[in-house]
């Protein structure tokens, strides 16, 4: 669930449905890999989905380069920027962009969802760069090259993007360098802290090691679905911490913002 190929397999066959819920629900496979249905509402067809967010990204063409730019350049004038996550900007370009997507499907969503879901993304993101493991330019490009091949060699894969980029109203070029980078570097980012995460508990011995599991009298599916579980409490329980003890500044000089500030609730449960 956590490697890049096979979350890789799962984006190309789940297009439609993997695009809104990460972008809506804050990479919800990654990061809440127990919630497989997050959307606001289901839709008969992708073009539905796409249509709808569409009217929003038509109106609003820069938010989806901002979105890409707060990513790429973590530092951003001041006047642009919503709230300090533990020192990672969160701008106002990406709220803007993730809130109105989630409005666009859902018009009773409030701002401060799309809040707390970008605050957790940051302060997952200042970890992984504490443990300096973001993305780099490499991994990015091989990541999107795999998805360029797939975009050459799947009818249906291509078939979806095109459509994406259709009623988005964006070019091919919009697409591949900042939505799709976009998507990568968060889907990376998270792929990378997770096995850093994982890694540093089965060496302290906070998890159990793999030979463990193969010398046990427990079946080998039985062993392995333990495994992911024990994996996934962990990975709870470590974000959770981080949550709580995570340091929040909102920039006053954007009043318009009515934000409230609760750590208990800068993640979903």
């Amino acid at each position: 669930m956590h490697n890049i190929n096979p979350r890789l397999k799962f984006w190309n066959k789940y297009f439609a449905a993997a695009v809104l819920t990460v972008l809506l629900a804050g990479m919800s496979i990654a990061i809440y890999p127990e919630k497989k249905n997050l959307r606001a509402q289901e839709y008969s067809t992708t073009q539905d989905a796409l249509q709808c967010t569409g009217k929003f990204i038509r109106s609003h063409k820069d938010l989806l380069h901002r979105a890409a730019q707060s990513l790429k350049n973590f530092e951003q004038p001041e006047d642009q920027i919503v709230a300090w996550i533990e020192g990672i900007p969160l701008t106002v370009g990406e709220l803007e962009f993730r809130d109105g997507l989630r409005k666009s499907i859902n018009p009773s969503s409030y701002s401060q969802v799309a809040f707390n879901i970008l605050a957790e993304e940051k302060i997952l993101l200042n970890e992984a760069v504490k443990r300096n493991v973001i993305p780099t330019s490499k991994e990015i490009n091989e990541f999107l090259a795999k998805e360029k091949e797939e975009y050459g060699s799947n009818p249906d894969y291509r078939s979806d993007v095109d459509l994406l980029i259709k009623e988005w109203g964006i070019s091919e070029a919009e697409y591949w360098e900042d939505y799709e980078w976009y998507n990568a570097f968060r889907i990376i980012m998270i792929d990378k802290l997770y096995k850093d995460v994982i890694k540093e508990a089965v060496t302290a011995g906070l998890l159990p090691k793999e030979d463990n599991l193969k010398n046990s009298d427990i079946s080998i599916a039985t062993a392995v679905q333990q495994k992911q579980k024990a994996k996934e409490s962990y990975w709870n329980r470590f974000k959770l911490e981080l949550k709580r003890g995570a340091k929040v500044r909102v920039n006053k000089d954007l009043p318009s913002l009515e934000l409230k500030l609760d750590p208990e609730k800068w993640y979903l449960s």
